[in-house]
């Protein structure tokens, strides 16, 4: 233990002492087995009480086998580290640019090719022409806000489209048998 720890030990058996003194008899049982060595008030004030053996330090637990979504998030470490490169080095400026740029423009060119598609004779207050209307304003105001609204709708999508497959029954359910 450090001084500082050994100084709040030291205080917090005086504490306890204090209280002893003053406790029913009930109490004081209690407090006499937290206390390693009854002493007075006083000793354990002054700091007299003699340090206890240093704890041991408890052994690591072997490792315990991953969970499936433990066994996931390592999968999806390692598929997303680009290859010959160390997990902790940073990427290089010229990667992340390029990335950037090129997440930027793919995000540009969905909207283009989404208010390409959308309706032609749309009401003023069709929902699908105002959430074109959103998205064209929105990549001339600000691209980069685009891009990354771009990227959490294609993550919902995905999301979506997952629990939809995983809520379709695999096959007809067992009838239940009837009593004659």
């Amino acid at each position: 233990m450090s001084h500082d720890a050994d100084a709040v030990h030291a205080h917090y058996l005086a504490a306890l002492a204090r209280r002893l003194e003053a406790a029913p008899e009930a109490v004081q049982r209690l407090l006499r087995a937290k206390l390693p060595v009854v002493a007075p008030a006083e000793e354990l004030a002054q700091d007299t009480v003699a340090p206890a053996a240093p704890p041991r330090r408890p052994r690591a637990p072997p490792p315990k086998p991953l969970t499936p979504l433990g066994r996931l998030h390592q999968h999806i470490a390692t598929a997303t580290q680009a290859p010959g490169t160390a997990a902790g080095r940073p990427e290089l400026r010229s990667a992340q640019a390029f990335r950037e740029t090129w997440s930027r423009l793919c995000a540009e060119d969905e909207v283009v090719q989404a208010v390409q598609r959308g309706p032609e004779n749309a009401g003023p207050l069709n929902s699908h022409m105002l959430v074109l209307r959103t998205l064209g304003l929105l990549r001339e105001i600000s691209p980069d806000y685009l891009r990354r609204f771009m990227a959490h709708a294609d993550t919902l999508l995905w999301l979506e489209q997952a629990s939809a497959q995983l809520k379709q029954p695999a096959g007809k359910p067992k009838a239940a048998r009837q009593k004659k």
